[in-house]
């Protein structure tokens, strides 16, 4: 072999190496679990507690950025058919209507259910009414009751204020507690979470309902009704019982209004939005559940009973 011949070979050995190389760095991943940027449709009924899992996530990964919309429930839910949306936060499952539309949709949709809400039925501080049966929940939302001395209060006129009709704690409280009956057309419709709390604070006679993450910081002006559900069947020995929206009743089912709460995606797996369901579904994603007022449910649930020598298992 001769000098010219050998250099011909070991020319084209570095030009293969270097062609390698430099197809390498093209085809590196420039996002990971922890790195990289994602927009987020998230359900304005779970807004607080996402957004405290959008501000953990970011502080212990800092090359990871989450940018939230916040929107309506059905309205999040129809962007991640029809937008660039990826990755959703939704307040309540898909319902039929919804599913029809997966099933026609070009993508795999995967489901991660994250947490199970109680929804808070509010009242003014004032209002001497502080429990409810939901058959009575029923007629005062239907229109049927409209004074609070039917329900146990003073003469007054009941004012009722409902969320947007897109809004998923809308659709829960139709479905459990009207039974898909229609609400009174006397009611008046605020445009978010916040705005309910500030009507219900403002007005002594009003009533509406809100995620129990919203309560996080609730207002002395604000009462949550204790509720019981004449239905519940009698082997749980709880029948006539009025439970509050905390965290132990909606786990067990006594409390009558909960939602469980997902995250829809058709992210990669390497991407930063699989890293931020990752983080959401482990225990210190599920501690901020639990911080949030909802119940966890990737990770067990342990029950105490508080006494006066301290706590029972």
């Amino acid at each position: 072999m001769n000098k010219r011949k050998l250099y011909s070979i070991v020319s084209r050995g570095w030009i293969l190496i270097l062609s390698i190389s430099i197809l390498g760095c093209v085809g590196e991943k420039t996002e990971l679990p922890t790195k990289g940027s994602i927009v987020i449709a998230v359900s304005e009924t779970v807004l607080p507690m996402v957004r405290q899992q959008e501000e953990k996530f970011e502080s212990l990964y800092t090359n990871a950025k989450i940018d939230i919309i916040s929107a309506s429930t059905r309205e999040v839910i129809t962007r991640i058919f029809n937008d660039t949306i990826k990755l959703i936060v939704s307040s309540r499952p898909l319902n039929e209507e919804e599913k029809e539309v997966e099933k026609r949709a070009p993508f795999d949709l995967k489901e991660y259910k994250i947490a199970l809400d109680g929804i808070a039925v509010i009242v003014n501080a004032k209002n001497p009414v502080s429990q409810l049966r939901t058959t009575q929940l029923d007629s005062i939302f239907q229109g049927l009751t409209t004074r609070w001395s039917d329900v146990g209060g003073d003469r007054k006129k009941i004012d009722i204020i409902l969320p947007d009709p897109n809004a998923g704690e809308f659709e829960v409280v139709g479905t459990k507690i009207l039974k898909g009956k229609k609400f009174g057309s006397a009611a008046k419709i605020v445009r978010s979470s916040p705005e309910m709390l500030e009507q219900v604070t403002l007005l002594p006679d009003a009533i509406g309902f809100v995620s129990v993450n919203w309560l996080r910081d609730k207002s002395e002006k604000l009462k949550v009704l204790e509720l019981c559900d004449p239905s519940m069947p009698d082997s749980l020995g709880i029948k006539g019982q009025y439970f509050a929206p905390f965290q132990a009743h909606i786990y067990r089912g006594y409390y009558p209004i909960t939602s469980e709460v997902y995250i829809y995606s058709r992210v990669d797996m390497y991407s930063v939005g699989s890293g931020f369901i990752s983080f959401v579904t482990s225990a210190p994603g599920q501690k901020i559940v639990l911080d949030n007022g909802m119940v966890p449910v990737t990770m067990p649930v342990r029950l105490v009973e508080l006494t006066n020598r301290g706590i029972k298992p």
